[in-house]
Parts: structure tokens; sequence; C-alpha cells
């Protein structure tokens, strides 16, 4: 026995030596859309390259990656693993080969299989997760759109409470306007991840790189026009440029020597068709220069003891909400507090919003010193969208930048629907679980054709929406707004308008509901018994301020199962019975017109942007 307990003790120690002491803490999984659509949405096959993108990003050791395809089923491209040479040399023979032809969209299955997946490689508690979905249409299964409607609900109400639940940020990526933009939004929304629709594929590696950035920040060096300063203090730097095609970059080191895009001597290096990733240990001090390359999109990504600390922001904001900003200075980890060695700094932050690769300027201002940190207060960010707020802080001899990422969307999505009997169904439905819907409050202004108006609170449900049934007379026409009160879960106070909606009713006939300024064509007239709830579009007000300093009630749940059980029925019986011939022809021939619109559009889009 006692051989055994030498053997046991022997044994743990040599596998605390092969074991790496590092252990992941990000774990990415993306699932990208196998349909023969994607052979038009990304001819060159952008998402491949993206793939390889993410995987170069992730320190080694220090996260996982798995792909997974879906179609008519879901399959894995590449497994799980922990991030390295191997996982990388796999991912790159895998992602050249796998083939888009699938003619069903199943995104339900794949989700739940991801769900039911454990995880792999070597995580550390509490890790993150971070999954990324890449799509150009919508969840189609079947001909029979209450199939469709089934499955999607299916995601909505019992798949994305299991993402929130894990803690899981699922971000979607549409490749189309055709996309179901509802769900996916949806997804992003409350999962407090990103949604991004994508212009153009070249748009794909940005997307990915600022997802990566959004799940593991780090610090920058900012560029000045082509050149960036190196000072002491790195260790190590990671160059992610962007270029067009064959043109490779060329980068000048401070002693005016060529830098040799070769993996040795203390540099890896990336090289892709459309990007180049440089990682150089021990980089010389002084200033670099870097040409060929599109500086708007690059940067410089660094491993130093002399850091930024910034303020943490909620992937998602809400419109309205004030994000307070505190930006100071870390020495291996540890604040800064000397005031003399602060007064030689100045920090300045900049608020941009992204759009494709397209980014606007909000505004840029200097951070004012305050207790050992500069802060701000930015209030009334009020155009929905994603957002990056970078804080550069100059110190004369060494310079830094961080970039934050997130999306600013309504707390609610405030709707009203005909109930029938002459009734219309007021509703407001939180779209992130950071809203305190206790201690919130909405008050419904309603306007009438008299020109006479009222306020009056809206209640609060025991399914945790607000809701109100108003009776429509007849001749009656009135416009309706929300203000949401809000607070979120700090306690910090918002407000919020919600755009106006109007009903009305001519005589005995049934009331007509619609958003006010939609067109004729985008005002669906909407019953109770089509809309869902848990669907949360966008609404766009049409400024941007920064300044200083509706429908029924979600079915109970016998009656949800019921209606998912005759609908999971519905799905057995079409997959025995399979598609007639008939049903064949008419899908290839939609798929067909669909395929030809889309390239049709890309075509002119492209000749557009070269002219």
């Amino acid at each position: 026995m006692k051989w055994l307990k030498i053997n046991t003790v022997l044994l743990a120690a040599v596998l605390s030596f092969v074991t790496p002491f590092s252990q992941a803490d990000t774990q990415f999984r993306v699932i990208v859309d196998a349909s023969g659509s994607m052979l038009i949405s990304d001819p060159d096959k952008l998402t491949s390259e993206a793939l390889r993108l993410i995987s170069n990003l992730a320190p080694e050791e220090e996260a996982t990656l798995g792909v997974w395809l879906f179609g008519e089923e879901a399959r894995v491209l590449l497994p799980e693993s922990t991030v390295n040479q191997a996982t990388k040399a796999k991912l790159s023979s895998y992602v050249n080969s796998y083939v888009t032809q699938d003619v069903k969209t199943d995104l339900e299955s794949i989700v739940k299989m991801l769900l039911e997946t454990p995880d792999s490689g070597t995580l550390e508690s509490g890790f993150n997760r971070h999954w990324v979905l890449v799509t150009d249409g919508m969840v189609d299964i079947s001909l029979d759109e209450a199939v469709n409607k089934a499955s999607r609900d299916r995601i909505i109400n019992k798949l994305t409470p299991q993402l929130e639940d894990r803690g899981i940020h699922l971000h979607t990526i549409s490749m189309t306007g055709y996309t179901d933009k509802e769900l996916l939004e949806s997804l992003s929304l409350r999962t407090n991840a990103s949604h991004t629709e994508v212009a153009i594929p070249e748009d794909l590696l940005d997307t990915f790189d600022r997802i990566f950035a959004q799940a593991a920040p780090s610090d920058e060096l900012p560029l000045d026009g082509n050149r960036f300063l190196v000072d002491d203090a790195i260790q190590e730097l990671t160059l992610v440029v962007f270029h067009d095609g064959e043109i490779q970059p060329r980068i000048i080191k401070p002693d005016g020597v060529l830098q040799p895009l070769e993996n040795g001597n203390g540099t890896s290096v990336a090289i892709s068709e459309h990007y180049t990733l440089l990682t150089i240990r021990e980089p010389l001090s002084g200033e670099w220069t870097i040409n060929n390359v599109d500086l708007e999109r690059s940067s410089v990504r660094v491993i130093t003891d002399l850091g930024l600390y910034t303020s943490d922001i909620p992937p998602v904001m809400f419109q309205g909400e004030s994000i307070d900003s505190t930006v100071g200075l870390l020495q291996k980890n540890t604040r800064i507090q000397d005031g003399k060695l602060l007064n030689l700094l100045s920090v300045e932050q900049s608020l941009v919003r992204l759009s494709g690769e397209q980014k606007e300027s909000i505004f840029s201002r200097q951070l004012v010193l305050q207790e050992g940190a500069f802060s701000q207060t930015l209030q009334g960010v009020v155009e929905p969208g994603r957002y990056e707020l970078i804080s550069v802080a100059d110190g004369k001899t060494f310079s830094r930048q961080m970039s934050q990422y997130f999306t600013v969307h309504p707390a609610i999505e405030f709707k009203g629907v005909k109930s029938g009997g002459g009734f219309v169904s007021l509703s407001a439905l939180p779209v992130n679980l950071r809203l305190d819907i206790l201690q919130s409050n909405i008050r419904l202004e309603f306007t009438y054709n008299n020109g006479t108006s009222k306020v009056e609170e809206m209640p609060l449900v025991g399914q945790g929406y607000w809701e109100m049934i108003v009776p429509v007379a007849p001749d009656d026409n009135v416009k309706v707004r929300a203000e949401l009160l809000g607070v979120d879960h700090n306690g910090e106070s918002f407000e919020y308008w919600t755009p106006v909606w109007q009903f009305s009713r001519k005589g005995n006939d049934e009331p007509v509901v619609g958003l006010v300024g939609a067109n004729d064509e985008g005002i669906a007239l909407l019953s109770a018994s089509t809309v869902d709830k848990n669907v949360m579009p966008v609404f766009l007000p049409p400024v941007i301020s920064v300044v200083d300093d509706a429908e029924e009630p979600a079915p109970l749940a016998s009656e949800s199962n019921s209606s998912d059980d005759d609908a999971s029925a519905n799905v057995a019986a079409k997959t025995d019975n399979g598609f007639s011939s008939k049903e064949w022809v008419l899908y290839a021939a939609l798929n067909i017109g669909g395929i030809v619109i889309i390239v049709a559009g890309i075509l002119l889009y492209r000749r557009l942007k070269k002219s």
C-alpha cells in the first residue's frame, strides 16, 4: 500500500509539470451558416479568413475555439480545443474545404446542439463564453410557415433563456439584408452581445476583430498617421493590419531596417489575403512606420506593465442612459495615484459610431483629472447602434490607447396590436435584464383627434412586462407614446420616449394599428395572434446628442407546451413524409430567384463602390 501512495504522489508531480500552468479564460464557439446561398453572400469565402483571424488573435493556451456548421443539420467542423499551433493548423486545413450547399437553415438545432455540447479544453472556472453566429438567412426548415414559426418561437422562448442563464454572449452577424434581423438582434441583446449587419463580405473581418477586442480588451499604441511610438515598457506588440489582396504591408523599425514578415528571432507572423498579424517580442524602442495598409482599420496591441485602466461599460446600453467613464494608469496592475505623475498625463476620449467599415466621429474631448483618475459623464446617447469609446493617454514619453465597444438600444419594445372586439392591446417588453422592471415605470400619453390629451400609468403584469388594454370607440383616431422612467440594476435612472403609435376605427370596423411615420408598406396591421413579444426591432431616432457632466401576453405554460408539441408533431410529420416533387420544384425556384436578386445587388454595390 505504501508503494501505491508513493507512485500516486510521483504521478501527480509529473502531471503537474506536464499540464500547462495557464488555463484558458475565454471560450469562442463559431457557428457558420452552410446553406447554398452563402456561396452568393460570401463568394470569396471571407468567412474562412475570419475564422483564421480569430484563431490567430487568440493568445495560445489562453482561449478555446470550436467551429460548427448548420443548414439541414448541425455538424462539427473543428472540435473545440485550446488554441495552439496544432489547433490553428487544423482550422486552416478545414476551413478551405467545407461545403455550403444545404437547402434548409435549421438554427434551432445548432443552438440546441451547442447548449448540450460539454465545454472542452483547459478552461478555468468562471471563464467567459463568446459565441459567434454567421448567417445570411432565417429559420427555414419547411415550406410550411407554421413549422418555421414554431421553431423560431422555441429559439426565443426556450433556448434564449438557457443562453442567458449560462452567461453566454451570442454575437450575431447578418451577411445580407434578408436575414431575420429581429430574431438575431433579440438573441444578441438578451445575451449582452453585439449584432452586426455586414454590407459587404469584406466587413466580416472587421466584425470578427471587434468581437475579439470586446471579448479580450487589451492596451494599444495609438497610430499617428502611419507611425507609432514604442517605449521601454512594451514587452510584446501585435500589429493587426488590413490590406488589399496581394499587397503586403511594409513595416520599418526605428533603426530604419525593414521588418521581415517571417517567423523566427522573437517574431511570429500570420499572413492572409486581406490581413497580416505580426507579433514581436521585446520590440525596439522608438518610432515605427507602417505602409501599404488600411490605417483606419488597423491596430497595434501590446503587452506591458504600464497600461490603462478603464471603468466597465455594459455591452448593451439603454437609449438615454448615462455613461460614467473613468480612465486611470496602471503600473504592474496597480493603480498609480501619484498626483505629480498624473499631472504630466493628458487623456482624450472619442466616441465613434460604427457601421460596417465606416466610422462616424461623434465627439472628442479632454478628460479632467479628479481624485487620481480622469473621468467624465456622457449623457443622452440617443441614437441606437454600435459604438466604440476610444481613450488615449499621452505621457510625453509614452502613449496608450484602449477601445471599448457597446450597443445602444431602447430599453423597451413598445407596440400596439388589435386584440379583438374593438380593443387595442398596448405592451412594453424589456429587451435586456439590466432594466429593473420593479423600480421602473411607464406612462402613456394619449392624444385624441379633438386636440385633447391625457396621461395614464401603464400597469406591470406578472409575466414581467407592461400592458394596457384600451377600448376604441367608433370613429376614434388616437396617437399614443410611452415615457419610460427607467432604473437599471445599479440604481441609475434614465428617461426614454418611445416612437408614436396610432390606432383608429372607422365605424364599427376592426381597429387599425400602426407606427406613425412608417411608410404604407412598412405599417403592419398587427393582430394579437401574429405578434411575438420576444422579438425586438430597432427604432431609429434621427439625431445623436452627447452631453457632458405591444403585443398579447405570452401564453400560459400549458398552452405553450401544447402548441410546441403540436408544432413538433408537424415537424416530425413533415420530416417523415419528405418534400413532394412539386414542393422541391417550388423550393428550388424560390432559392434561385433569391440568389439572382442577391447577385445583382452585390454586383451593383461593387460597381458603385469602385466608381
